[in-house]
């Protein structure tokens, strides 16, 4: 170690790169260049952080305390750290060592964290065992004193002689003065930091910062003469009564303690270990190979216990493994050879010169000693007293000392530490839940203060009656008998002061029974005895040195009368009683209680702490248990109690699957087995009591209940008071009038529900059937399903039954086509609580929705029929639930994915009911595509001058391309984690060969990739050739098709559609294109380039239906089309978009040859021939969308056409101007018959301002109206009528757009708002201005606007930027948006992204 008070602060690696690569490959996740990015991130810290030799951190107890707020989902216990040097920092999850300051950040598995700190820090002088003031967890300040000061008592009466003996006193205890303490009547002992004192002999160690001599002597040696010569009684009662903890005890309990030290112990690091005891250890061999050439003797002298594996022992100090034991074997040389650094090994060496001093130091004459208190004359007096005592109290203390061997060796047999569980967890290792720190909080009895507590804060402060209470299985056994044997083995000096130790089961006893009977019967065993005078006479001398551990209390009624006795009348007897309880029993006993501890939640580390000592030899399994627990956090505290720890271990035991395939359902079904078997007795009642407790989980999942009070639980007939109750529910009665009930967590009460609807659906009874009918109806949306109640149908899937599975698949795959309930999602805010990751997933499910309702309809579809399929073959009724599944399947839209499924490889003649299935391959190459459209817009304008209070409505570009960097980073760092996965081709239908049926209609959609690897080209070769039809979509993927030539060429006759944005085609690609003969639509846009190879040859498309170009700023397309193309007479769709002038001759000869034109898109710049373009649109019968752009528009010329097309659904003349009100009438009486219309984008101009009112009037005719646009035309008047005409009109309308309209002013919008009604199926509004035509409106507009928005119950987007609202407004308007309806989804825009800050007004 550096010079204390410093540390060296090289860099230092964590990360076991090698294991990384390992765990990457195993889970297709790149974490190495993440542990990379973490590990900078945290040397980063670490340099900031304090560094030297920490003081107030060498208490281990101290230590642990610092961990009370650490995350408890880590691979390392606070216990470990702690007892390896390490104290919480509170810098995120950083521990420290108090004596060499290492830093670690991260958890491991693999390595503990002494193991971690020896290979970092070997250097560290607390793990080469040398002083630095490390003071053990279980250690107390009462040292045994010396048998003779250095020079002898006399030379120390004076103080400065006492100071004099400080020279060496050591760096690490100078926070408390060695003039105070010589002060206090202390000598330095020259042992670490112990002092005496000259006068009663008393003898004190641990000091630390703070601590008070005068108050510590008083405290342990009250009856000291030097102590009183310097302090009065009612100073010193003073010092005593503020002491904290260690109540009613004094020096001489820890001094004269009968309990044998095991001196080898004395590591904190082991001194948790049951196995620590040599008879523990040698239990465990009772199934060692008799072949075996090594003797189990010096197996357990060398620290090793059996593992029950081959011939593989197990040291339970360091951890480490040997096997494959040879005829000449040493086991404590190999020991030694292969784990020197063993804390175990270092003690007993250690220790091998000092036990046999101290063993005779110990070893005293029973005779001579005694527990009553007396003044000493000096310090032999304090170690050894003689005292005359009677033949009666000569007789009892006898028995006592001889009762408290007999107890300490029943406490350290196997029968007693190992767990009293039933079969289904006798496979549950004694050393593994008795290591367990439990987390426990105090609760005063008459203080409403909560605390955590540490195991050290709990035994230093037993006393009087206290309760230990929990839920079943919570583990109030196994720390009842972990004091009990810590006692009992000499490794917890806090418990030295306790004389007898009584571990009493009340589940056992009678009313009937004497206490000395049940001490005997239970404790002692056949041959054991003990007199009830003896014992009477024992509890009345010793009194606090008694500690009475009474497990399974279930009320005082059923209590012998001394244990009666003992509680109610504590005063009377004054011995310490620690009584464990179930949560719902503390009630009648709670007068009697000082303190109340509780046990909370085992936490996730120590339930990694028990699978890693349990499943050490397959470390991978736990491994991935922490892998699937961190990506499902809401499944964390499923692990309630030890018991639920207890049932996966043997779950684990006995079935190897469900190691690879960990399901949190396994654990509450391991956990109803345990309890089965628990009460096989009795299985009519627990199967009552599940039944009812199931239906009250059932009605409380449904509504959203997960606190329920007696009177619901009377209702759903549960019994309170049944035992069998307490395993499934807890009691809260904590600050509550009336008790509230909870299940043992919610995915439990999930569970249970789950049971119930199972056994209500595959009733007999009728009444039953209609009731689970009636719950399984409440899940009336796809949203409800795959959210909500997700999880809860996943264990009902678990629990399926063949008369039960039909009917909920029946009623699964009828969801998605309940449209009403999609539209008013809402989420479940009480559910969404107990399971915030499901919000997330919610979030995301419903931006889904709201981007690509057709993607949400595919995903929520797959869902659905996954979870559908699970029922199916969970309950072996696939042939009755298909004509289901082939009715869901047909004309349905899936992902690829699907194929994977077993029921298309047991019925691939389904696939042919598809309409198709959907591929994403997804890369991360950046796009290079630039839209210039934000820059040219605000190029010219000048920034908007404003009042400050309006200032929020404008945000600077750079500070929103700041945030979606930052996103974009994220984005990319994820991508990097987890690698692109090829499209799943391994199970299902793919495994069929030859391939009965084909897939009808395959959608490639290719977003950001480069080049095909050599992988992914085989999997498309397998796929596609699997394939009818095949369509492509590709987005800025230069390169792909020809990296895919080889399956393109396989495949050519399937490929029917080929559309391509923001790409640029080869020669080489364009060429393969060409090549594709069955292609039916073509579409490229926001390229670069012109692909005139490609579009030279356009007329080899024989069967080309579509073509769709979108290229702005390049060469005339048209001009590039040849003459031959007028030849494809089967075109459908016809879409050309190019800013350059272009010749309408050659496309009005295309029109002319395309009878069969649906749809026709033109934007260009160009007027001549506009008259014969009319003329051969006119002859199109066919067309269903018309959308013009640009200047090839001719007003009058297309509005005497336009009556023309009366099957008409899409007329989008946005931008066009229509200058005179001739015109401009005729197209508004044109418009009326148009009845098919859903979309219409109104023209502008002077002559459409004119007949603005006319043209609204004809719209309310149009009854298939959806989508209604007026920009730059619009006044007073004319949005009054839109307002006024709503009633019982535009009933279908969902989109009204009316943005840009700067003739209207504020009173014309109030107006309009006051108007505005009756439109239920109106989603979008839009009310925009540009920035210079910015309105600052009045309180009354603003509330007419609200009001506005209350009437619109479908709304889900309102657009009003340049409305410059202040802080009042906008929570005017936000209030409104929370009581909306449709208050989850409604988003408003009202702020500009601008690349200027605007000009504050003074």
């Amino acid at each position: 170690m550096a010079e204390h008070g410093e540390s060296s602060e090289d860099r230092i690696s964590e990360i076991d790169y090698e294991f990384l690569a390992e765990l990457s490959a195993r889970f297709g996740m790149n974490l190495v260049q993440l542990a990379k990015s973490q590990e900078e991130e945290d040397h980063k810290e670490r340099m900031k952080m304090k560094k030297g030799f920490n003081s107030q951190m060498r208490s281990e107890a101290k230590r642990l305390k610092t961990f009370e707020s650490y995350d408890t989902f880590r691979s390392w216990t606070p216990q470990e750290m702690a007892a390896a040097g390490f104290y919480h920092t509170g810098v995120k999850l950083g521990v420290q060592c108090f004596c060499c300051s290492l830093i670690l950040f991260g958890n491991s598995l693999r390595k503990l964290p002494i193991e971690r700190h020896k290979k970092l820090r070997p250097e560290c002088e607390f793990l080469q065992g040398k002083d630095v003031g490390n003071i053990g967890k279980y250690d107390i300040r009462v040292k045994s004193p010396e048998k003779m000061l250095r020079g002898g008592k006399a030379r120390y009466h004076e103080e400065e002689a006492r100071l004099e003996s400080f020279e060496d006193w050591p760096f690490y205890a100078h926070g408390t003065s060695p003039r105070v303490l010589s002060a206090a009547g202390f000598v330095f002992t020259g042992k670490r930091d112990t002092v005496q004192c000259f006068s009663c002999g008393g003898s004190l160690g641990n000091w630390e910062e703070g601590d008070d001599p005068w108050k510590e002597h008083a405290k342990w040696f009250p009856k000291c003469e030097f102590l009183q010569s310097k302090k009065s009684s009612e100073e010193i009662a003073q010092y005593i009564q503020g002491y904290e903890g260690f109540v009613h005890v004094t020096g001489e309990h820890f001094v004269k303690s009968w309990v044998r030290r095991e001196l080898p112990m004395v590591s904190a690091y082991c001194n948790d270990s049951v196995f620590a005891n040599e008879e523990l250890r040698m239990d465990m061999f009772k199934d060692w190979p008799q072949e075996s050439p090594v003797g189990v003797e010096a197996l357990v002298r060398a620290g090793f216990f059996y593992t029950g594996k081959k011939d593989i022992v197990r040291c339970f100090s360091c951890g480490g493994c040997l096997e494959k034991w040879a005829e000449g074997d040493d086991p404590m040389e190999d020991h030694i050879k292969f784990f020197p650094e063993c804390v175990f090994l270092q003690t007993l060496k250690s220790s091998a010169e000092v036990i046999p001093t101290l063993q005779s130091q110990y070893a005293l004459p029973e005779a001579t000693e005694t527990t009553r208190e007396s003044n000493h004359g000096d310090a032999a007096a304090v170690h050894s007293t003689v005292v005359d005592l009677g033949r009666s109290e000569a007789q009892w203390f006898q028995e006592a000392r001889s009762l408290s061997e007999q107890l300490r060796d029943t406490y350290t047999k196997t029968s007693f530490c190992h767990m009293n569980l039933p079969e289904v967890c006798s496979s549950l290792g004694t050393d593994h839940l008795l290591s367990c720190d439990v987390s426990i909080i105090s609760k005063h009895i008459s203080q409403p203060v909560q605390g955590a507590l540490t195991i050290p804060e709990v035994f230093s402060n037993l006393s009087s009656v206290m309760c230990v209470e929990g839920e079943a299985g919570s583990g109030k056994t196994t720390f009842l008998k972990r004091i009990a044997f810590l006692w009992a083995s000499g490794c917890c000096p806090l418990l030295y002061r306790f004389q007898l130790v009584f571990y009493l089961s009340l589940s056992s006893i009678t009313p009937d029974q004497g206490l000395d009977n049940i001490i005997c019967t239970q404790l002692l065993g056949a041959g054991g005895c003990i007199s009830e005078v003896c014992l009477s006479s024992s509890i009345q001398q010793l009194q606090h040195q008694v500690l009475f551990l009474l497990d399974d209390y279930s009320g005082l009624a059923s209590l012998p009368q001394a244990l009666h006795t003992l509680i109610t009348k504590n005063y009377l007897f004054r011995t310490c009683l620690l009584i464990a309880v179930h949560t719902n029993r503390v009630r009648d006993i709670r007068p009697y209680l000082g303190t109340s501890l509780e046990i909370q939640e085992f936490p996730f580390y120590n339930t990694v702490f028990v699978l890693r000592k349990f499943f050490s030899h397959d470390i991978i399994c736990v491994e991935k248990l922490i892998i699937y627990f961190s990506e499902n956090k809401d499944l964390q505290g499923v692990y309630k109690t030890p018991l639920f720890v207890a049932a996966v271990c043997n779950d684990w035991n006995q079935n190897a699957s469900a190691q690879d395939d960990f399901q949190d359902v396994t654990l509450f079904h391991s956990y109803m087995q345990y309890l089965s078997l628990k009460y096989k007795a009795t299985a009519e009642s627990l199967q009552a009591t599940v039944s009812s407790c199931g239906q009250l989980a059932l009605t409380g999942l449904f509504s959203s209940c997960f606190e329920f009070n007696s009177d619901d639980l009377a209702e759903a007939g549960v019994d309170e008071d049944v035992k069998l109750t307490t395993f499934l529910m807890s009691k809260f009665t904590a600050q509550r009038l009336r008790p509230v009930y909870r299940f043992l967590g919610p995915l439990f009460q999930e569970f249970l529900a789950a049971v119930r609807l199972t056994e209500l659906l595959s009733s007999d009874r009728q009444e039953d059937q209609d009731l689970g009918l009636y719950y399984l109806r409440q899940i009336d949306s796809p949203l409800k399903a795959i959210n909500s109640f997700n999880i809860f149908l996943y264990y009902v899937s678990s629990h399926s039954s063949s008369k039960a599975a039909p009917t909920v698949v029946s009623h699964l795959l009828q969801l998605v086509d309940e449209k009403e309930s999609l539209e008013n999602m809402s989420e479940n805010e009480d559910y969404m609580k107990l399971h915030p990751q499901t919000f997330l997933w919610f979030q995301f499910v419903r931006g889904l929705w709201l981007v690509s309702p057709e993607s949400f309809s595919s995903f929520v579809s797959e869902h659905l029929l996954r979870l559908a399929l699970i029922f199916a073959y969970e309950s072996n009724t696939v042939a009755e639930c298909s004509p289901f599944i082939l009715q869901f399947l047909r004309g349905r839209t899936l992902a690829l994915r699907v194929l994977n499924l077993e029921y298309f490889w047991d019925h691939p003649e389904s696939l042919l009911l598809l309409r198709s299935l959907k591929v994403s391959i997804n890369g991360n190459k950046m796009s290079s595509y630039v839209d210039y459209s934000f820059k040219t817009y605000f190029e010219n304008l000048q920034p908007p001058a404003i009042n400050e209070e309006y200032t929020s409505a404008f945000e600077h570009v750079s500070e929103w391309r700041r945030n979606f960097a930052q996103d974009e980073e994220i984005i990319k760092n994820y991508e990097n984690i987890w690698p692109r996965a090829l499209p799943d081709i391994s199970e299902g239908y793919w495994n069929l060969s030859p391939k009965p049926c084909k897939i009808p209609k395959l959608e490639v959609q290719v977003n950001n990739m480069g080049p095909a690897d050599q992988a992914l080209l085989q999997v498309l070769m397998e796929v596609f050739s699997a394939s009818q039809s095949i369509e492509f979509h590709l987005f800025n993927s230069s390169g792909f098709l020809e990296s895919i030539r080889p399956a393109l060429e396989l495949s050519k006759a399937s490929v029917t559609k080929c559309s391509m944005s923001r790409l640029e085609l080869s020669r080489a690609e364009q060429e393969l294109l060409l090549t594709l003969p069955a292609l039916q639509s073509l579409e490229v846009s926001e390229t670069n380039q012109l692909p005139d190879q490609l579009f030279h040859n356009l007329h080899k498309f024989l069967g080309l239906k579509e073509l769709c170009v979108r290229l702005d700023g390049k060469p005339d397309v048209l001009s590039v089309l040849p003459e031959e193309f007028l030849n494809l007479h089967h075109m459908e769709k016809l879409s050309i978009r190019t800013s350059t002038e272009s010749d309408l001759s050659k496309l009005v000869k295309f029109i002319q040859n395309f009878p069969n034109l649906h749809v026709f898109h033109l934007k260009c710049d160009f007027l001549s021939n506009c008259e014969s373009l009319m003329t051969a649109l006119a002859s199109c019968k066919k067309l269903r969308e018309i959308e013009f752009s640009g200047q090839c528009f001719e007003a009058m010329t297309f509005v005497n056409i336009l009556p023309n097309f009366v099957s008409l659904k899409i007329l989008s003349l946005k931008g066009q101007q229509f200058a005179d009100k001739e015109t401009s009438e005729k197209f508004a009486q044109a418009l009326g018959s148009l009845r098919n219309l859903e979309e219409l984008l109104v023209p502008t101009g002077d002559g459409i301002h004119q007949v603005a009112k006319l043209i609204v009037r004809q719209c309310l005719q149009l009854p298939c109206l959806r989508v209604l646009a007026f920009h730059d035309i619009l006044d007073d008047e004319s949005v009054i009528e839109i307002g006024a005409a709503t009633s019982g009109s535009f009933q279908k309308l969902e989109n009204l757009d009316i943005s840009m309209n700067h003739k209207i002013t504020e009173e014309g919008y109030r107006n309009f708002f006051q108007a505005l009604d009756n439109l239920p199926n109106l989603q979008m509004l839009n009310i925009c201005r540009n920035i210079p035509g910015r309105i600052q409106v009045q309180a009354t507009t603003v509330k007419a606007l609200c009001h506005c928005v209350s009437r619109l119950p479908s709304l889900t987007r309102l657009g009003m930027l340049s409305w410059l609202l202040d802080e009042e407004d906008m929570k005017v308007i936000n209030d409104v948006k929370e009581r909306h309806p449709q208050s989850k989804r409604l988003t408003i825009f009202w702020k500009w992204i601008v690349p200027f800050s605007p000009v504050v007004l003074e």
